[in-house]
Order: C-alpha cells, then sequence, then structure tokens
C-alpha cells in the first residue's frame, strides 16, 4: 500500500499515530507538558461522556414516552385498530 504510510523524523507513522499527530497539532497539544495534556484529555473525555450520556437519556425517554402515547391511544380507541 503505497502512500499510507508518512515518515516523521526517520519513522514511518501507522493512522493511529497520524491521527494523533494531527490531533494535538490542531488544538495545540503538543506545546504543553504531559500532564497539561492529560488533563486537557480527560476534561474532554469526561465532557464528552456527560454529553453522550444524557443524550441517549433523553433519547431513551422520548422514546418511551411515544410508546406509552402509542399503547395508550390503542387501548382507548379500538376502531383503530383493525380486526380480521
Amino acid at each position: 500500500m503505497a502512500g499510507t504510510k508518512r515518515q516523521r523524523g526517520g519513522e514511518e507513522m501507522s493512522w493511529i499515530s497520524r491521527k494523533l499527530f494531527l490531533y494535538n497539532v490542531t488544538v495545540g497539544l503538543y506545546v504543553m507538558d504531559w500532564w497539561e495534556r492529560y488533563l486537557f484529555n480527560s476534561i474532554v473525555l469526561i465532557l464528552l461522556w456527560l454529553f453522550c450520556y444524557n443524550t441517549t437519556k433523553s433519547m431513551w425517554q422520548a422514546f418511551d414516552n411515544h410508546l406509552k402515547s402509542s399503547v395508550e391511544l390503542g387501548a382507548r380507541n379500538h376502531s383503530m385498530v383493525a380486526l380480521p
């Protein structure tokens, strides 16, 4: 696979190494010490987890509310149910 690996400092970089390098350069983490990078990435991961958790929680609540209203609608209004 020609062109899939690039060299940096004489060593070949894998796909993951290239993505991590791009992330560090884009966000500006390359100028930080190791502990600052660790702290920043920890905060980003915690915020991402909170966002995903709250999003899925609200989606499940909306799905449950929709399901309950559909079941109640079917129980009250039998004329909408097709009987064989």
